[in-house]
């Protein structure tokens, strides 16, 4: 939500100095953004990675239970649903992060030669220089084909497993 406020208020026609408070705003967010990568990459990593194994587990003992009881189905049905459902917030929300900043970014770069030149100098490369991504334990950047993977491998091994099983 602050990124597209800030990307709303850089593609209106701003004053030199509406410039500069934007520029330091944008700064202030993607430190805030690095700080909160660092200290939660790994939390998210062990969240996300444990709700693929939930998910996977409650989805197999649905799909592949012989005996069904439909006490035990609700149950399975359920967490699948929770699994699914955190999973989903932690990853959609970090995706639509990185590509709102990455959308900012580049406008604020393209406003470059409207800024002044000391401006250009200092800020910018303090700026422009660190990378500014959600990412799981500094391993993977979180992104829309990152949910579309998961799913994917999911599946896979849900069928593998299911075929070796019978």
């Amino acid at each position: 939500m602050t990124f597209s406020h800030l990307l709303d208020q850089l593609r209106h026609k701003t004053l030199v100095r509406e410039r500069e408070n934007l520029l330091h705003r944008y700064g202030k967010i993607t430190k805030i953004m690095r700080k909160v990568d660092k200290e939660l990459s790994l939390p998210v990593f062990v969240t996300i990675t444990m709700s693929m194994v939930g998910l996977f587990w409650s989805g197999y003992r649905l799909s592949f239970q012989k005996h069904a009881i439909n006490v035990y189905s609700s149950t399975h049905v359920s967490s699948v649903i929770c699994y699914l459902t955190f999973q989903l917030i932690l990853m959609i929300s970090a995706s639509m992060t990185n590509e709102m900043e990455k959308k900012v970014k580049s406008t604020v770069q393209c406003l470059k030669y409207k800024f002044p030149h000391y401006i250009r100098e200092t800020k910018f490369t303090e700026v422009f220089t660190k990378e500014n991504n959600l990412t799981l334990w500094k391993i993977y950047v979180l992104d829309r084909s990152l949910i579309v993977t998961g799913f994917g491998t999911l599946l896979t091994y849900g069928i593998l497993i299911g075929t070796l099983g019978n």
